[in-house]
């Protein structure tokens, strides 16, 4: 059960990391491809972090704080 919960928890964290970098770009895209024109469906933002990305960020941080 513990197992499933775990895969359940991955494809959720993988997930939010493909829809955060390229969500929009294929959103726009398949519009496009069933209208037969260049549409903008979702417009980006600037700049996104995803869970994977905010992780990262904090952990190197603390090794970053724990070196001084």
């Amino acid at each position: 059960m513990v197992r499933y919960l775990l895969y359940v928890v991955a494809v959720f964290i993988v997930a939010d990391h493909i829809y955060t970098h390229w969500g929009p770009e294929i959103i726009n895209w398949t519009a496009s491809k069933f209208l037969g024109r260049q549409v903008t469906i979702v417009e980006e933002a600037p700049y996104r972090e995803s869970i994977i990305d905010k992780t990262v960020k904090t952990i190197k941080e603390k090794v970053k704080e724990l070196r001084r």
